[in-house]
């Protein structure tokens, strides 16, 4: 048995489970900071999917007899939406465990809340460096951070791709300001320029003034852009519809790192042609633990699986795993994380660091988006 609960904003009736009779399932309670409306609500869908199979797998063989217990609070992507929904999940539903939230600054903001609790909280999809780094000790992330992401992204431009000269786009957040300074920073080293960088808040809609802007710069090799589905897509099409992306005839590249989900494709089409980005989760990666996750999320939700799906299956799975290794607690929960070393999900694998980091290369995969809206992977090491 297993339970998703969605507040989503609304009057909510928190699940209180009663105590249980001798030889009752434990029941392991999961707070979820999920963005459910907001700009970036794309991953609260997404990720959504990818915790309700995990939660059906987990029915059929429970770890230790025990069941688990998913209630869902909308975080919106955003820094006082998480912080409130933070407080509701510690203060009403008392979770073992807290997942979320997707965006850096939300991530940020909860992160004393958790350790003043002492609560762990597991995150899969924010990039800011500072979230491990110090970070805290209840605070774990399995997606690769800004520095790995960044720095492997490019070494790939100057090495594979023979850029030279490069404009960063990049939206005014934590994660977005982060991830194009440490491109930058590592492109310069390898002897590559850097033109202009430019940043933009979440509430412009037209990038038509900066496409503009880049063409009047000459030939542009690459451009790698840090922004949320939505207005990637607007960013996209301006850089197609001003001839500076290969979409669009130009010459340069469009680059992104995990911050868009596959569907970003076949959304964009033609303007997307030649766009690298890095993806958590290849769908054709062999490991039968992946070819058996996108049978079943394909037998369930008849679609498949983007890598914010897979990287919330894989979230619920590391609990699972360390509720197998014997957590009963928060505090339990937590120092058997800390301890993971060998764990094998569907987007790689997960070895935690002394700041919670994992620090696992096989999560970062590459593709490209070809004329048609499909994509391609590219045998980037």
């Amino acid at each position: 048995m297993r339970q998703i609960v969605c507040a989503c904003g609304l009057l909510l009736t928190f699940l209180h489970t009663p105590a249980l009779a001798d030889g009752a399932a434990r029941v392991v309670r999961i707070g979820a900071l999920l963005p459910i409306s907001g700009a970036g609500a794309y991953f609260g869908v997404q990720d959504r999917e990818g915790i309700d199979l995990a939660l059906d797998q987990l029915a059929k063989s429970p770890p230790g007899g025990a069941r688990f217990d998913v209630h869902i609070e909308d975080s919106a992507c955003s820094p006082l939406p998480a912080t409130q929904a933070a407080r509701r999940l510690l203060d009403g539903y008392r979770p073992d465990i807290i997942i979320g939230e997707e965006c850096s600054d939300a991530t940020l903001a909860v992160m004393p809340l958790v350790l003043q609790a002492g609560v762990p909280l597991l995150n899969a999809g924010s990039s800011a460096l500072r979230i491990t780094d110090p970070g805290n000790r209840e605070t774990f992330r399995i997606l690769p951070d800004e520095v790995m992401q960044g720095e492997d992204l490019a070494n790939h431009a100057y090495r594979d791709l023979g850029a030279r000269n490069a404009v960063l786009l990049h939206e005014n957040t934590n994660a977005g300001i982060g991830n194009a300074a440490i491109f930058a920073r590592r492109f310069a080293a390898l002897g590559g320029k850097v033109v202009q960088t430019i940043g933009f808040g979440r509430d412009v809609n037209d990038f038509t003034a900066i496409a503009t802007r880049i063409a009047a710069l000459g030939p542009i090799d690459v451009i790698p852009t840090y922004t949320l589905e939505g207005q990637g897509l607007k960013i996209t099409e301006a850089l197609a519809q001003a001839g500076v992306v290969r979409g669009g005839g130009g010459h340069a590249v469009q680059l992104g790192t995990i911050w868009l989900p596959l569907g970003f494709d076949q959304q964009a089409g033609k303007a997307a042609e030649g766009y690298v980005r890095i993806v958590q989760f290849e769908p054709r990666d062999p490991r039968p633990v992946v070819q058996d996750f996108v049978a079943a999320f394909q037998a369930k939700f008849g679609h498949q699986p983007t890598h914010i799906s897979a990287h919330a299956y894989d979230q619920i799975m590391l609990i699972a795993d360390a509720v197998r290794r014997g957590a009963a607690t928060p505090a339990a929960i937590r120092d058997r994380l800390a301890a993971t070393r060998g764990f094998s999900g569907v987007t790689g694998s997960v070895v935690f660091d002394e700041h919670n980091q994992n620090v696992s290369r096989d999560t970062i995969h590459y593709v490209e988006t070809e004329a048609d809206g499909s994509f391609k992977p590219l045998d980037w090491k």
